[in-house]
């Protein structure tokens, strides 16, 4: 009984701290500042509170992945490029984000998105048979952009159901993520009427909010996130960036030595693939990237840009098509899965990009699916003249 009584206690004690600790925390992550939107940061897509309160009227979210880490020293990388351009962005993602993960994100964010269009960068590499691991799935599952998409009453009941037993099923690796995405899915999706439940459910929506608070106001303290105490108009020189001219300058860049007939910069052949490279050919001949539950999902990232009236373009990255040629994807198979992301398009009236034809240009690709600068430009390019369509 004692035990009992003493554990009664602790929680009590506990949750006393934690509604304490929550009602002196600040909330306010709203930085007034045109350059944290093409800031790269591992957590930055994680936080619901960074992301939505930052998100104005002139900004358009571009969804990635790991291609948003790479370059980011580079003239080239878009935190650069746009740094006084006429086009405010929101990048948004890093290594291991695919359909699933972007999905809940524009879910949690379609209220906030005003400018209503969003960029998708497309890697083929997300289109395995087996689809998104549980590994990287949990990695990059975020509970406040889950809570916020389930409790967002402009996302259809349907895709609320798809999402929850996707996540379901991909969580159990992660036992804690898994029971939080389970009770938001028992209010959401199940539409339980149990009392318990919805305190238990408020109780973490609380902790998680905090945590996300504490997390990116010391991420932001850290790197020295300017906060304005307005937001900025667009600068009097606000200029479309040269295009020409930067692409001239990336082609004028020296490079480091080859030591590989693939264009493959040597740090990353001599890291990665030399120890490994006679065991690569063919590997990927049995593949087929047209073929993957990772279109479902790009369906239901579709589905809801639909929704909620949101123009999406599509950009299918391209890769290094020497590589996938030694490895067995070939051109042939890589166009029936850039076809098929064609035809998504069209179904759900998306813009699509098929870079593809870079596949094997010089200057495009740093490693086997990264952009090195010609190939930022590039991208960077197709991504403003999409802001900037009416």
């Amino acid at each position: 009984m004692k035990k009992i009584l003493a554990f009664l206690t602790a929680f009590v004690m506990f949750i006393i701290a934690v509604v304490g600790f929550h009602n002196i925390l600040s909330g306010d992550l709203k930085m007034n500042n045109r350059k944290f939107g093409t800031w790269y940061n591992n957590y930055k897509d994680l936080s619901f509170n960074a992301l939505s309160q930052n998100m104005h009227e002139d900004t358009m979210p571009v969804f990635g992945s790991s291609e948003f880490r790479h370059g980011r020293r580079t003239p080239f990388h878009p935190s650069r490029v746009f740094k006084d351009s006429d086009a405010s962005l929101m990048t948004i993602g890093g290594p291991f984000n695919q359909c699933l993960n972007h999905a809940i994100t524009l879910g949690a964010l379609s209220k906030q998105i005003k400018k209503k269009k969003v960029v998708l960068l497309i890697s083929m590499t997300w289109f395995y048979k087996k689809g998104i691991s549980k590994s990287k799935y949990a990695l990059r599952f975020s509970e406040g952009n889950y809570m916020a998409l389930m409790e967002n009453p402009n996302i259809s009941k349907d895709i609320k159901k798809y999402i929850a037993k996707r996540s379901e099923s991909l969580l159990t690796e992660d036992l804690d993520k898994l029971r939080c995405a389970s009770r938001t899915d028992d209010i959401y999706v199940r539409d339980s009427k149990s009392a318990l439940k919805k305190k238990f459910y408020d109780f973490r929506k609380a902790y998680v909010n905090d945590k996300d608070l504490l997390v990116m106001q010391s991420i932001m303290k850290k790197y020295k996130i300017k906060r304005n105490s307005k937001y900025p108009k667009l600068p009097k020189n606000a200029t479309a960036p040269a295009w020409a001219d930067l692409i001239m300058q990336a082609r004028s860049i020296p490079r480091r030595a080859m030591n590989n007939p693939y264009d493959i910069d040597s740090r990353f052949w001599n890291r990665q693939i030399k120890s490994v490279y006679e065991r690569q050919k063919g590997k990927l001949k049995d593949e087929d990237f047209s073929e993957s539950p990772e279109f479902e999902d790009l369906e239901v990232f579709l589905k809801i840009c639909n929704e909620a009236g949101i123009k999406p373009m599509l950009i299918t990255l391209p890769v290094n098509g020497r590589w996938y040629d030694y490895t067995g994807l070939d051109a042939k198979k890589r166009a029936k899965f850039n076809q098929k992301i064609n035809e998504l398009g069209e179904i759900y009236h998306a813009n699509v990009v098929d870079f593809s034809k870079y596949d094997y240009k010089p200057n495009i690709m740093k490693d086997t699916v990264h952009p090195r600068g010609e190939g930022w430009v590039r991208i960077n390019e197709a991504i403003y003249k999409f802001y900037k369509q009416n």
